[in-house]
C-alpha cells in the first residue's frame, strides 16, 4: 500500500522531470537551428564579399547632405478650392532603420566595381506599344532610339483611356504567340500604377519576392521596380529594383538592379554610366536572404546627379551628364511589376510572390511617393493610376493610402 502511495507521489515529479528535459532540448534544437541559419547567412555574406572586387570610391562629388533619403509623408486629396491638403500625422510612414542584415562588402572609401550584365530580354516599361514583328531589334544607335520613343505610348492612353473590347490586348503575332505586348521577341506583362506629375524624384517601399521563372528554352525575367520618367515623351528614364533572371544572375534569387534610357535610347544593366557610392548595397547584389522583408527605394534629382537610396543607404548615381544636364525633373513616375517571358500562352511565370492582389499575403508596393527636394520629403497619395495587361494572370490593386498590391502566377 506504502509502495502504490510513494509511486502516485513521485509520478507527477518524474513526469514533470520528462517535460522539462524535453522543452529544454527543443529549445537548444531550436536555438541551434537559427544559430545555424545565422551561420548560412553570414557565410553567404562572406562569399558574396569574397566575390566582389572593390576600387575607390568617386572623388569630387558629395551624396545628399541628408543621412537618409527623402522621408515618405502623405498627401492628403485637393480641398474643394483645387488646392494640396496638408500632410496627415496619422498616415505618415516614417523609414527605419534597416532590417535588412546585410554588411559592408568593401573597407570605408572602397565600393565594388559593378559590371555590365548582359542579357537576350529587352528591358520593358508598361508605356511601350507593342511591335510583333520584333523591328527593334533590327535598329541600331539612334534609329532604334527614334523607334523607340515612337512606340511609346502617353500616360493617358495606358492609364486614363478606356478600352474598347478587342483592343487591348492586341491580337498575338504568329510566332512567338503573345497575348500580353509582344516587345524585344518576347511577351510582356505588367501590373503598374503611375503618378503624373513635376518631381524631383520619387520612391517607394516594395517587398523582396522570389517568384518562380519557368524556362523552356528562352531567356525571360521578373521584376518589380520604379521608373522616374521625364524629357520628350518621357523618353529619359531611371530605374531600380529587384531582378529574377536564373540565366543571367546564375540563381532564382532576386538581385538589385539600376537601368536608365536616355532620349529612348537603351542603355544596359548596373553599369554604363552608373556610379557606384553604397559599400554595402550594390546593382548585381544577391537578396535572397532579405526575400520576405520590404525596403524603401528611389531616387532624388541632387546637384547635378540623380541619386538612388537603397534601404537606409546612398547606394549611387546617374550623373546628369549622361542627359547632358537637360534632364533635371521628372513628370511621370511609374511603380511596377513585369514579366518577360518566352514560354507560351498562358505564362507561366510569377510575378511578385505569385499571388494575385485579393489575398492576404500578395507582394506590395506601398508609400508611392514624388520627391519634394527641398523640403526633403517624399510625398505619397491616394491619386495613383492603375493598369494591367492581361489580369486573369497578373493583377494590380489599390489597397489603401498610395499603397498596391500586385502580383499572380501566370498561368
Amino acid at each position: 500500500m506504502r509502495t502504490r502511495r510513494n509511486f502516485f507521489l513521485l509520478a507527477p515529479l518524474v513526469i514533470g522531470f520528462a517535460a522539462l528535459c524535453w522543452i529544454g532540448r527543443a529549445s537548444s534544437a531550436l536555438d541551434a537551428e537559427a544559430g545555424g541559419n545565422s551561420a548560412i547567412a553570414a557565410m553567404a555574406q562572406e562569399a558574396a564579399a569574397a566575390a566582389v572586387a572593390c576600387v575607390d570610391r568617386p572623388k569630387g562629388v558629395h551624396p545628399p547632405p541628408k543621412r537618409l533619403a527623402p522621408i515618405p509623408r502623405s498627401r492628403r486629396h485637393k480641398d474643394d478650392r483645387g488646392k494640396e491638403g496638408k500632410e496627415d500625422a496619422q498616415e505618415t510612414e516614417q523609414p527605419v532603420a534597416s532590417r535588412l542584415g546585410f554588411t559592408a562588402v568593401c573597407p570605408q572609401g572602397k565600393v565594388p566595381a559593378i559590371k555590365a550584365r548582359l542579357t537576350k530580354t529587352g528591358k520593358g516599361n508598361p508605356l511601350f506599344a507593342a511591335d510583333p514583328g520584333a523591328e527593334y531589334r533590327r535598329l541600331e544607335g539612334r534609329a532604334r532610339g527614334e523607334f523607340f520613343l515612337k512606340h511609346l505610348r502617353s500616360f493617358e492612353e495606358v492609364y486614363k483611356r478606356p478600352h474598347k473590347e478587342g483592343e487591348n490586348p492586341p491580337p498575338p503575332p504568329p510566332a512567338p504567340p503573345c497575348d500580353g505586348v509582344a516587345w524585344y521577341g518576347s511577351c510582356y506583362y505588367y501590373g503598374s500604377a503611375a503618378f503624373s506629375t513635376a518631381a524631383d524624384g520619387g520612391g517607394m517601399t516594395n517587398s523582396i519576392e522570389k517568384p518562380a521563372y519557368i524556362d523552356t528554352g528562352g531567356e525571360g525575367h521578373s521584376l518589380d521596380e520604379i521608373a522616374i520618367q521625364g524629357g520628350p515623351s518621357n523618353g529619359n528614364i531611371i530605374e531600380m529594383g529587384w531582378f529574377v533572371d536564373s540565366e543571367m544572375e546564375g540563381n532564382t534569387n532576386p538581385h538589385i538592379f539600376v537601368y536608365h534610357w536616355i532620349n529612348g535610347a537603351e542603355t544596359c544593366y548596373d553599369a554604363c554610366g552608373w556610379q557606384q557610392w553604397s559599400n554595402t548595397y550594390h546593382p548585381g547584389m544577391d537578396l535572397g536572404s532579405a526575400v520576405g522583408k520590404k525596403v524603401y527605394i528611389g531616387y532624388v534629382f541632387y546637384q547635378g546627379n540623380w541619386w538612388g537610396w537603397f534601404d537606409d543607404q546612398w547606394m549611387g548615381y546617374f550623373p546628369g551628364s549622361e542627359w547632358n544636364g537637360q534632364y533635371t525633373k521628372t513628370s511621370l513616375i511609374q511603380w511596377f511589376g513585369e514579366i518577360a517571358s518566352a514560354n507560351g500562352i498562358p505564362p507561366r511565370t510569377q510575378m511578385g510572390n505569385g499571388q494575385l492582389p485579393a489575398t492576404t499575403n500578395a507582394a506590395s508596393m506601398t508609400t508611392l511617393c514624388d520627391v519634394d527636394a527641398k523640403a526633403w520629403i517624399c510625398w505619397y497619395r491616394d491619386q495613383q493610376s492603375v493598369s494591367r495587361t492581361v489580369a486573369n494572370y497578373y493583377d494590380i490593386s489599390r489597397v489603401a493610402f498610395g499603397a498596391t498590391k500586385y502580383g499572380g502566377p501566370g498561368q
